[in-house]
């Protein structure tokens, strides 16, 4: 067994330096690695993972996290014993996991940008902003009273969970990927501490299970579904994610799932307008109904309640990990997703008659 941890510590330098060339070639991560070889290890996951009735992901974070804490204790208790006993396999259980996240799915951090693909200048100025805005309000009022029988009140989402989980994964779409077979995903077992963690949902990069916090209000589940299920897929970027999240659920054919992507799209754009014009985006966000306004609230009160003096410390360090797989703007890469919705918004005209 030692021989195979010396291996394993011998392959660290070396998938230092593959990646490094990796992160140089993303055309051929993109075509080689994504394109081609990512969709049969996705059809391999899926074929274990699928029909199993919980997450194993879950469960192995679980052991893991219980590992974890045992190893601190042995640490304080006698940490010279514990390194001399132990360094030579940590650092061996930390190589094979780092191999096997990237083979899995972590290459995908380095394939061609989204943007590229689909030609979309991430450039945008006020102006722009501003028109989308206009745009979006447009067609949340439009929708929340077509699903409404009052400008004051909020959209109710009739569906169950498991029912919106497979309307989004029976009418998954993205007209930019080739993608072989249909995401899934599952509820976390451990949703209420992601609550407590800030988190709506994760993929697994081991076992490809994209997780969702079941406690999340109905539209921000919706959204968060589509979100989880691009991880899944290969799309590894958070603003690409959002950004296919956005454009996967406005294009579904139930209403109640656009006018998820359609506020969920309003909820980032408004943030950034705010962040450079404070006075415009007040300006803008009375053109709402009240009924939209109180969903937005929903959703903040849900996650004010479980607001800890943790979550910060907890937010860091996944920056430092979306940092680590090179995403350069780390946790504000979700809101980046704004430059693609804008761009998508210059290359479609929105029409409301697609609503009837």
């Amino acid at each position: 067994m030692k021989k195979v941890y010396y291996i394993l510590i011998a392959l660290l330098p070396l998938q230092w330096i593959a990646l490094s060339w990796v992160k140089k070639n993303p055309e051929w991560v993109e075509g080689v690695f994504s394109q081609s070889i990512y969709p049969y290890i996705f059809k391999t996951h899926r074929f274990f993972f699928h029909q199993l009735p919980f997450s194993f992901g879950d469960l192995f974070y679980a052991m893991i996290a219980i590992l974890l804490i045992v190893g601190c204790v042995q640490i304080v208790k006698k940490p010279r014993a514990y390194f001399k006993k132990n360094l030579i396999q940590v650092f061996a259980i930390f190589s094979l996991i780092l191999l096997v996240f990237h083979i899995s799915w972590g290459l995908n951090y380095y394939r061609t940008p989204l943007h590229e693909s689909l030609g979309y200048s991430l450039e945008y100025n006020e102006i722009q902003l501003t028109e989308t805005l206009n745009k979006l309000i447009e067609i949340n009022n439009e929708l929340h009273g077509r699903l409404t029988n009052s400008d004051t009140v909020p959209v109710r989402v009739p569906y169950s969970k498991d029912v919106l989980a497979k309307m989004i994964e029976n009418d998954f779409s993205f007209e930019a990927q080739q993608y072989q077979v249909k995401p899934f995903v599952k509820n976390s077992l451990w949703s209420t501490l992601l609550s407590y963690m800030g988190y709506a949902g994760y993929l697994n990069p081991l076992t490809l299970e994209s997780q969702v916090n079941k406690h999340i209000p109905k539209l921000n589940y919706i959204t968060t579904l589509a979100h989880e299920m691009a991880h899944q897929l290969g799309i590894a970027a958070e603003n690409e994610a959002n950004y296919i999240s956005f454009y996967t659920t406005i294009n579904h054919p139930d209403p109640f799932v656009q006018y998820a992507g359609y506020s969920f799209a309003f909820r980032y754009c408004y943030s950034e307008l705010f962040k450079a014009n404070p006075e415009k985006a007040k300006e803008l966000i009375s053109n709402l109904k009240p009924g939209i306004i109180k969903n937005f609230s929903a959703l903040s009160s849900f996650w004010k309640q479980y607001q800890n003096p943790f979550e910060p410390y907890l937010k860091k360090g996944y920056d430092s990990y979306l940092k680590a797989n090179g995403q350069v703007l780390e946790i504000q890469s979700y809101n980046a997703m704004v430059a693609l919705v804008i761009a998508h918004s210059k290359s479609t005209s929105y029409t409301l008659d697609k609503f009837y």
